[in-house]
């Protein structure tokens, strides 16, 4: 194993938690939608705002926070 087949692994695993966090947004996103719109297992409209501003945040702003904490330095 050389350490190319290493940094391939990682790539992988961090897109993948990438991707995942993105489905997991746009989940929440639609729960939200679906909460507001219809009071969803009869929750209250602002659990329904709640849960749309963390979809919002999971599928916009935590992966590109994410993919810039991970991105690769410049060797020096």
């Amino acid at each position: 194993m050389n350490e190319n087949d290493g940094s391939e692994a990682l790539a992988r695993k961090r897109y993948a938690v990438i991707s995942s966090v993105r489905i997991f947004g746009g989940a929440m996103l639609v729960f939200g939608l679906a909460i507001i719109a219809n009071g969803f297992m009869g929750l209250p409209v602002l659990a329904g705002y709640v849960f749309f501003a963390i979809g919002v945040f999971d599928f916009i702003a935590l992966p590109a926070i994410l993919s810039r904490k991970w991105k690769s330095q410049p060797n020096k």
